[in-house]
């Protein structure tokens, strides 16, 4: 099955968005090794992600936003969850 595009243009915004999050965050945080652990690990999910993987997604964005709350920033709006899921 191929991906539609919706989920692809989601994934290429929001890895780009954890990308310069990341900077920001190692610049901000000390335990640049954490930063780096935590945001990769989002980023891997979100490479991986399909319409049934997005709880798990943003089950992991909550759990993240909990270390360092500027992942908040990478929640979608329910407007882009409701297109994922109606492909």
């Amino acid at each position: 099955m191929l991906m539609s595009k919706k989920l692809s243009e989601f994934k290429v915004k929001y890895i780009h968005k954890a990308m310069q999050l990341k900077k920001e965050l190692e610049e901000k945080y000390q335990n640049r090794d954490r930063v780096e652990y935590v945001v990769d690990v989002i980023i891997h999910k979100l490479y991986t992600l399909k319409s049934h993987s997005l709880p798990d997604y943003l089950h992991t964005l909550y759990l993240a936003c909990k270390e360092f709350s500027e992942i908040c920033l990478l929640l979608p709006s329910e407007d882009e969850i409701s297109e994922i899921l109606s492909d």
